[in-house]
Order: structure tokens, then C-alpha cells, then sequence
């Protein structure tokens, strides 16, 4: 008989086991071991025990899901109105479907006991509290297209297309920035600084990408303004798993008054230049097919889109 339970200090190697044998697609990193579930999971400050559904069969366990927040507006603590699963996983077994039904359905259960108004299905940019380095990419891209069987167990329940997210790669070997009028402008006016492990600039971002290289790239301007900014991380472990060196780009962000002028289209060509002259081999990077100004931006950088994910919502 299946039994759902929550989950216990003792689970940590038999989920490690789950998640090398379930099906979770190509972009989920193998073998993941338990110090990685541990750095990605567990070590988390909003990490909620109750929140990680365990599926047993016996005393085998044979599959979990996780359930989890965003941040509030002032990203100081987690917003409870909004709750998503993040992953269900379920090794392979004659009753694998029925078992990853109950799995989400304990899932919405906790979301909704915890307050959530509105479930969703995958993580994002917006909602990057668990896995990060270990499915998906750069980011959190909801459920990868390559990800089938995540797929069809959101399909069953009845969920839909929230948003879909494009994964954008570019190559960095012999990367030029481009070279115009606008952009020899900017250079004239602007001075690019190079922060490794800066401050993290609230709660949120401190709680997902502590433990994590980052770079940040500040674009700054006459008079000490900071003009915008760019983050990146290295991917990992997932990168090591590809055999290459790769950075991800987390975020773009530009003054308000001085958006449509090229500052970030200036900063990422620079950036991307020093991360190719750093042995940088891969620039990976997620945008939402409704961010239209983001697709543009990345294309003309020279991003191609390798994959798609979907974030789902349930009606």
C-alpha cells in the first residue's frame, strides 16, 4: 500500500536515490547526491519539512514531491498567497501515475493549508526558492518540454499554461561587442565595475544564492549614479555535469528613466566579453515569451533558444 507522508531527517539518501532513478528528463543534474540536495534543499532557511511530500511502498521509498513560496513584495520573507510544486518525482513502478497524482494532490493540500490562493506547477525566476543549479539551467524554467513525465502529471490534474520560458544560450568564443555610434557613446559616459561575491541586496536574494560564485556587473554613470546592473552565477553543479564552463545570467535590471537607450545591451555585451576573456565557454540565460523586450535583447546579443518550459496554473 502507498503511503504520503512529510518528510524526515532520515529521508535525505533515499531521495538522492529517487531523483537518479525517476524520469526527470536531460536538464535534471546525475547522479545528484545528498551534499547537493543538502546545498539546493535542505540548508534552505524557508526549507518546510512539511512541505516535501514522501511517497513509500512498504518501507521503500518510491517517490516525492516539493512544494514551496516566493517572496513577499518586500522580499524580505515568503508570500504564502502564492505556492507552487515545484517537482514530483516517482521511481519506476507499476502504479508510478496514481503515485504522482497523490504526491501533487498532498502537495496542493500543504500549499493550501499554508494559505496559497493560487497553485502553480514549476519554478521561475520569480520563484527560484529550491533547486537552482540542479534542474533547468541558469534558472528555473517551470517544466522543461524535455521533462515528459512532470508534464503529463501537471496535464492529468487538470493544470494549464501559465507562461512559457524561453532557454537562451550563447556561445562565447570570439564574442566582439558590437561596435556603433550609441554604444561608443555609452563607453564614453559610463565606467563598468566588476563585483565578485557582492552584497546580496535583500533577504531573498541572500536566502536562494548564498553558497553560490556570483558576478555582478554595475554600469555607473557622471555624478556616482549606478545606471543598471547584471548578475551571473556559475552554473553548478550542472555545469560540471555538462563538461563545460558555463555563467548564468539571473537578471537584467536598468535605472527607470533610462530604459530604451542601450545601457543593457551595453553592460551584457561587456560582461559577456569579460566572462569569454575570464574561460567562460557558455552563457545560458531564461526569459518569458511574454518579456518580449528580454527575447529582443538576448537575440541580438546572439542567444539562440535550445529549450522551452512551461510554468502551469491551476484553474
Amino acid at each position: 500500500m502507498i503511503v504520503v507522508r512529510s518528510f524526515r531527517n532520515e529521508d535525505p539518501p533515499r531521495l538522492a536515490e529517487v531523483w537518479r532513478t525517476a524520469d526527470l528528463g536531460p536538464a535534471a543534474m546525475q547522479p545528484v547526491t545528498t551534499a547537493m540536495l543538502e546545498a539546493a534543499v535542505f540548508s534552505k532557511p524557508y526549507f518546510d519539512p512539511r512541505g516535501l511530500l514522501v511517497a513509500l511502498d512498504g518501507e521503500r521509498v518510491v517517490g516525492f514531491a516539493h512544494a514551496g513560496f516566493g517572496p513577499a513584495a518586500d522580499r524580505m520573507t515568503v508570500d504564502p498567497s502564492v505556492g507552487a510544486t515545484l517537482l514530483v518525482a516517482v521511481v519506476p513502478h507499476p502504479a508510478g501515475e496514481a503515485i504522482a497524482d497523490r504526491l501533487l494532490a498532498a502537495s496542493e493540500d500543504y500549499l493550501r493549508g499554508r494559505g496559497a490562493r493560487v497553485l502553480l506547477g514549476g519554478g521561475s525566476g520569480a520563484m527560484r526558492n529550491f533547486y537552482l543549479g540542479l534542474y533547468g539551467g541558469a534558472d528555473l524554467p517551470g517544466v522543461l518540454d524535455s521533462s515528459a513525465v512532470l508534464h503529463s502529471t501537471f496535464r492529468r490534474a487538470g493544470y494549464v499554461e501559465q507562461e512559457r520560458v524561453a532557454v537562451l544560450r550563447r556561445a562565447l568564443a570570439g564574442f566582439r561587442p558590437p561596435v556603433n555610434r550609441q554604444q561608443l557613446a555609452i563607453r564614453r559616459s559610463t565606467q563598468v565595475r566588476v563585483i565578485d561575491e557582492p552584497a546580496r541586496r535583500d533577504w531573498w536574494e541572500a536566502a536562494t544564492t548564498t553558497g553560490m560564485a556570483l558576478r555582478r556587473y554595475e554600469l555607473w554613470g557622471e555624478g556616482e549614479r549606478i545606471l543598471g546592473a547584471a548578475s551571473f552565477w556559475d552554473i553548478q553543479p550542472l555545469a560540471s555535469h555538462w563538461g563545460v564552463a558555463a555563467a548564468g545570467l539571473l537578471d537584467v535590471e536598468v535605472a527607470g528613466g533610462r530604459r530604451r537607450e542601450g545601457l543593457a545591451h551595453y553592460l551584457l555585451a561587456d560582461a559577456l566579453q569579460d566572462l569569454a576573456r575570464e574561460g567562460v565557454a557558455m552563457v545560458e540565460t531564461h526569459a518569458a515569451k511574454t518579456n518580449v523586450a528580454a527575447l529582443m535583447l538576448c537575440l541580438k546579443l546572439g542567444f539562440d533558444a535550445v529549450e522551452h518550459g512551461t510554468v502551469f496554473r491551476r484553474p
